[in-house]
């Protein structure tokens, strides 16, 4: 292709687009889901169409009330925990999450890249900032990227980072970011002790 490509892409295709590209990416794991429900709506009917002969056998048989509905709930849970296991095992196989992460800063934004991906947040896309135990958090929409407090030599580098990138930020993502950004602006604020 000779030229660039300009277009919109507005959110309520993007939402739609979501749900369909998880059902065509991961088909087997979006079937089994299915499945799944359809069974326990199946076993649950069952069970409440044959409620008084199932009564009388957890009874004859020594066992509680609801026994077989306990029995049923712990099953749903742990095969929803195993797709669960599944479908992050998937997710796994598709992309290298080992590989080393490069940030930079330039006037116009932050570039996150690896080997095999690169984005560019520019300073008024970055919708939001977060303090995490172990990291600061940038965000487009919900697009987050954790900048882990390894990457950074000490504390006061981490801190000169957020104070720069808040400084930056528009002010809706000022906003939103205020709360949990406070007490890391505050400490910058502050001057050191002797």
């Amino acid at each position: 292709m000779d030229r660039g490509l300009t277009y919109q892409m507005p959110f309520e295709r993007l939402r739609k687009l979501g749900r369909k590209s998880g059902r065509k990416a991961y088909p087997f794991l979006w079937g089994m889901k299915w499945l799944l429900v359809g069974l326990v709506l199946a076993v649950l009917i069952l069970v409440t169409v044959f409620d008084d002969a199932l009564q009388r056998w957890q009874a004859s048989v020594g066992l509680p009330p609801f026994s077989v509905f306990v029995v049923i709930l712990v099953v749903y849970i742990a095969a929803f925990l195993v797709l669960r296991r599944v479908g992050l095992r998937q997710t796994k196989a598709r992309a290298n999450f080992q590989s080393d992460v490069h940030l930079s800063r330039d006037d116009g934004g932050i570039r996150i890249a690896t080997d095999e991906i690169e984005y560019y947040l520019k300073w008024q896309g970055i919708s939001q900032m977060l303090m995490e135990h172990d990291g600061v958090v940038v965000s487009h929409g919900n697009l987050f990227f954790l900048i882990p407090d390894s990457a950074f030599v000490d504390n006061q580098e981490r801190n000169a980072f957020v104070r720069d990138v808040f400084g930056r930020l528009g002010e809706e993502a000022r906003s939103r970011s205020e709360k949990s950004m406070r007490p890391v602006l505050d400490a910058t604020a502050a001057p050191a002790r002797p």
